[in-house]
């Protein structure tokens, strides 16, 4: 169209367009604080152009090519990869807090310290032991041992507890997530199939994928139709089709379509490494409550021929540090402590037994899974050390120890993680960031536009005006 109908079209088409640019500017500005959300831009072409015979062509204004969202899918992959490491070192991090807080340590209630009172109670009973209050001391404070590991037993017992809940909390809300994302895909087909761009649709399902591989690191694919099917430990978890839910087993193990999966990143396989190291601290308190009670018995037993001090007699699935405890019928009789050399026949002024039970502080022995036989000695009352063994509160010390370690490598992964992440954010950030001074310049930009086009509009009216009423035509 040409002339001066063929102009007010053109200024009309300016006025809509320049409208369009406005409304989405509005969009970003309105959103500049909106978790996930991308800024969207408006792409403006000439529209095609009208031929004129014997002349050319004429312009017909401007259209809108696309609202395109400014994204960049290499960095929201890798933040999206990094961000899931970070959570499962955060989760780590969190839990192993929770298991050093439980063992307490340096401290005057912690298990190190009541062993220590145990070996000085038998220090004081061998140098008086026709002391009846000193008998009853070493029961006493053998009692508060026992006591404190039975509690400190129950207490990683409950974290392991906890920690399979919240594994089993994570699947549920990974599950309700996949849900989320087939909705959407469905969603953003029908407007893709269309030939529009779901830009909002498109920022939540980027959203959901980063809140899912925060909980177990996923892997991402896209079709043609912007539809995203995920993968989870080599398992598809949702397809274009089908939702294959994940499952938890007792122990905290993922599972899809009864298939075992291993993850390795996200908040879930932060709580499967930090089951390993609870289930390693239970362990170590087994061997040592194990190997400290046996070792004390075949002293004050006189190699199996008296009374054991210790009891481990109800002790299921080797769970000695929640079952050991002092003999009830010492607890009964503290007389029935032997504290010298004949334990058939009390000799008052000896306490070479009860010596020969404080000296095994300095005793090495083997704390593990499969222990090596203790070779007692009668006449001296004493234990041979074991090759590579340590004492009592040497195990004790290096479990606490290595525990700091993990949970120190935990916090500098997280510190140096955490970092790598905001790093990632600022350059999305960049990106697909709104910056609202930018904004406010497009919307001045455009309302420039839309003013001069409003302009041309009404020269045209004038035109038209002259050239209706003004020139007899």
């Amino acid at each position: 169209m040409s002339g001066l109908f063929g102009t007010l079209n053109n200024a009309t088409k300016g006025l809509l367009v320049q409208q369009s640019a406005v409304q989405t500017t509005s969009h970003n500005i309105s959103n500049a604080n909106t978790e996930g959300y991308s800024r969207q831009k408006v792409t403006m072409v000439a529209d095609n152009p009208y031929t004129l015979g014997g002349i050319g062509q004429l312009g017909t204004g401007v259209r809108i090519a696309s609202i395109d969202r400014i994204v960049d899918p290499y960095v929201n992959n890798q933040l999206r990869n990094e961000n899931s490491s970070l959570e499962m070192y955060n989760q780590k991090s969190d839990v192993l807090g929770q298991l050093e807080g439980i063992f307490n340590e340096p401290s005057t209630t912690g298990l190190n310290n009541n062993l220590s009172k145990v070996f000085a109670s038998w220090t004081y009973l061998g140098s008086n032991p026709e002391l009846a209050t000193a008998k009853t001391m070493v029961a006493q404070n053998s009692e508060t041992f026992t006591d404190t590991l039975h509690h400190m037993s129950n207490q990683i017992d409950n974290l392991h507890k906890g920690t399979v809940q919240d594994i089993e909390k994570n699947v549920l809300d990974f599950n309700s997530k996949v849900t989320q994302l087939d909705s959407l895909n469905k969603q953003i087909f029908n407007m893709t199939s269309q030939g529009q761009a779901p830009n909002d649709l498109l920022d939540q399902q980027d959203k959901i994928l980063s809140e899912l591989s925060g909980i177990a690191g996923v892997e991402a694919t896209y079709d043609k139709f912007n539809r995203v099917s995920v993968t989870v430990g080599k398992q598809e978890v949702l397809t274009t089709d089908k939702i294959n839910k994940v499952s938890a087993t007792d122990a905290g193990q993922l599972k899809v379509n009864n298939t075992n999966i291993e993850i390795t990143s996200g908040t879930i396989k932060g709580s499967q490494e930090a089951l390993v190291e609870i289930d390693v601290k239970k362990q170590d308190l087994n061997e040592l409550a194990y190997t400290f009670a046996t070792a004390v018995n075949k002293v004050h037993s006189d190699g199996g021929k008296g009374t054991d001090f210790f009891d481990l007699s109800e002790t299921v699935d080797g769970n000695y540090a929640a079952s050991i405890q002092v003999n009830k019928e010492i607890l009964n009789d503290v007389s029935k402590i032997n504290a010298g050399k004949n334990i058939e026949t009390v000799v008052g002024g000896d306490g070479t037994r009860a010596q020969a039970i404080a000296a095994l502080q300095n005793t090495k022995l083997d704390y593990s899974t499969n222990p090596l036989e203790l070779k007692y000695n009668a006449t001296t009352m004493t234990i041979d050390n074991q090759p590579g063994g340590s004492t009592v509160a040497g195990a004790y010390n290096d479990s606490v120890t290595q525990m700091g370690i993990v949970k120190q490598q935990s916090d500098n992964m997280v510190d140096s993680q955490g970092s790598l992440v905001s790093l990632l954010e600022a350059r999305r950030d960049s990106v697909s960031g709104v910056s609202i001074n930018e904004e406010v310049t497009n919307t001045i930009t455009y309302q420039s536009v839309f003013e001069a086009n409003s302009r041309i509009i009404s020269v045209v009216s004038e035109m038209l005006d002259t050239l209706i009423n003004r020139t007899g035509v």
